[in-house]
């Protein structure tokens, strides 16, 4: 059958239907991870939980581990918190896992190292919380320490993990910059919108590296 212009008019009715659709989806989703910059921390709580960034050579810490683990350690160091959770495997079999790079970063800026836990089998954002169930039994209050961009994301992995516990969330004083952080907020958009539409709980494409 030949298409007609009717036809033809209905195909790019829904194609562009579609895409508007599509394009309305990432903004808000954009604007959600906006919205959460600022966390919803209530301090004091026990516990800080900090995801892990990645850890470059040598075993030196990348600076997102270095801007999570001095807020994480400025809360400490206040009271704000009284135990702190690094939580990151090993990105390279070479490397140190970056929760014990995070633990040697917090004893550097002040935390006794009897108060710092580490989890370092984690390998995504949903393995994070995941896997330092355990850790945080104990914890009256918990709050996850990552860059603002990170934690819509967050936010997000602990509703679906079913929580019992709430986790707050609180940004790390120092950002990137603006290039990196736009970048990010994008890739989290986009992490939040597949994780949205699907279960994928062992996978972490869009982890800051």
């Amino acid at each position: 059958m030949i298409p007609t212009v009717a036809h033809l008019r209905l195909l790019q009715f829904l194609v562009i239907t579609t895409c508007i659709t599509i394009l309305f989806i990432i903004l808000s989703t954009i604007f959600y991870v906006w919205t959460e910059f600022d966390g919803n921390s209530n301090f004091p709580v026990e516990c800080a939980l900090v995801f892990g960034a990645s850890v470059h050579s040598n075993d030196q810490p990348g600076p997102g581990i270095k801007r999570r683990v001095a807020t994480a350690a400025e809360l400490y160091n206040d009271g704000s918190v009284s135990r702190i959770i690094v939580t990151g495997g090993k990105g390279d079999a070479f490397k140190d896992s970056e929760a014990r790079v995070m633990q040697r970063e917090a004893m550097r800026r002040g935390v006794d190292p009897e108060d710092i836990f580490l989890e370092e089998t984690a390998v995504s954002t949903w393995q994070n919380i995941s896997h330092t169930v355990d850790l945080r039994k104990g914890c009256d209050g918990v709050v996850a320490v990552s860059d603002r961009y990170h934690l819509a994301r967050i936010r997000q992995l602990v509703a679906k993990q079913g929580e019992v516990l709430d986790i707050y969330t609180y940004p790390a004083g120092d950002h990137p910059n603006v290039f990196f952080e736009f970048k990010s907020v994008l890739r989290e958009a986009f992490g939040i919108i597949y994780y949205t539409v699907g279960d994928y709980t062992s996978l972490d494409i869009f982890a800051e590296k």
